[in-house]
C-alpha cells in the first residue's frame, strides 16, 4: 500500500485551526448576556399579558353614554308628540267642535254681500281660536266696523247651528260643551285714511260683550296683548 504524503506543517495548520475556532467560541460565550430560563418564558407571557389587560372606563364615556341616552329620549318624545297633532296643540284641541270650512266661506260670502264697506274678509281657526281679519275701505268708521265684526259671529254661529241658551247672544260653540272650552273670538280690522285702525278686538269665552283696543287710543301695552292674541295659536 502506497504511503500518502503530506507537508510536515498540515498538522500544525490543523492544530491551530481547531485552536482559533475555540477560542472564539469561548470570547462568544463570555461576550454574551446571560439569560435563565425563566426569564425567556416572561418575555413569551408578556404578549399574552398586554392581551389580558381590563378596560377601565373614564368619565368622558360616562358623559357620551349619558348624551346619547338624553338624544334617544328627546326623539322618542318628538316621535310621540307627532303622533298627537304635535308638541304646539297637544291634548288642548280635544273635544273641540268643528267649524268646517265651507261654514266659514258662507258666512264670508253673506256679510260681503250685504256691506259695500268690506274689501276683503277671512275667517280661520287654530285650535281653541277663531280668527277675524276685515279690511275695510278708506275712511271706515271704527264704530260701524265694530259692528260688522260681531254680527260676522253671529252670522258664522247661525250658520254652524248649535243652540243658544235663552237670552245668550252666542251659543255653546263660544261656550262650553261637555266640560270643554270651545271658541274665543280675536279680530282684526284695518282701513286706510283712518285714525283709528287697525282695530284689536277679543271675545273670551262664557263672554257675549267684545272689548276693542283702537289705535286712536294710543295704547302701545293694550295693542300689544290684542297683537299677541291675534298671533298665539
Amino acid at each position: 500500500m502506497a504511503k500518502q504524503f503530506h507537508f510536515d506543517d498540515e498538522d500544525e495548520l490543523e492544530e491551530d485551526y481547531s485552536s482559533s475556532y475555540l477560542d472564539e467560541l469561548e470570547n462568544k460565550k463570555e461576550g454574551a448576556p446571560y439569560i435563565s430560563i425563566d426569564e425567556e418564558d416572561d418575555k413569551e407571557d408578556e404578549p399574552m399579558k398586554k392581551k389580558k389587560k381590563r378596560f377601565v372606563m373614564k368619565w368622558w364615556h360616562y358623559l357620551l353614554i349619558l348624551f346619547g341616552a338624553l338624544a334617544i329620549a328627546f326623539i322618542v318624545y318628538i316621535a310621540v308628540l307627532s303622533l298627537h297633532d304635535g308638541p304646539v296643540y297637544g291634548n288642548r284641541c280635544e273635544g273641540m267642535v268643528s267649524i268646517s270650512k265651507d261654514a266659514r266661506d258662507a258666512t264670508v260670502s253673506t256679510m260681503e254681500e250685504k256691506y259695500d264697506d268690506i274689501e276683503s274678509m277671512t275667517l280661520s281657526t287654530e285650535c281653541r281660536q277663531l280668527k277675524v281679519d276685515i279690511v275695510f275701505k278708506d275712511n271706515m268708521s271704527a264704530k260701524k266696523a265694530e259692528n260688522i265684526a260681531e254680527e260676522t259671529v253671529q252670522t258664522l254661529d247661525d250658520i254652524v247651528g248649535r243652540e243658544k241658551e235663552d237670552g245668550k247672544t252666542y251659543s255653546d260653540l263660544f261656550g262650553t260643551i261637555d266640560g270643554v272650552t270651545q271658541y274665543e273670538v280675536n279680530v282684526f280690522m284695518t282701513s286706510a285714511q283712518s285714525d283709528d285702525f287697525p282695530i284689536y278686538g277679543t271675545k273670551n269665552i262664557q263672554n257675549d260683550d267684545f272689548s276693542y283696543t283702537l289705535a286712536s287710543v294710543r295704547d302701545e301695552e293694550s295693542a300689544k296683548r290684542a297683537q299677541e292674541t291675534l298671533t298665539d295659536e
